[in-house]
């Protein structure tokens, strides 16, 4: 999950899948912890880029 859930009921589901993951001695990434493990697993900051990208992409305000 790469991004904060805000709506009560998609929080509870992520902490559930989180469980239920951790459970089966699986892993589960949320928020930096996510972002953090692509750029470890792959060297890319994925975040980064795409932050890069939207800033060439959205018009600077006057």
């Amino acid at each position: 999950m790469f991004y904060y859930l805000q709506r009560e009921q998609a929080i509870n589901i992520q902490q559930t899948l989180e469980t239920v993951y951790k459970g089966v001695n699986g892993e589960y990434y949320a928020g930096e912890e996510a972002w953090n493990f692509i750029k470890t697993r792959t060297g890319f900051d994925l975040k980064q880029i795409l932050i890069d990208i939207a800033d060439k992409k959205t018009p600077e305000k006057t």
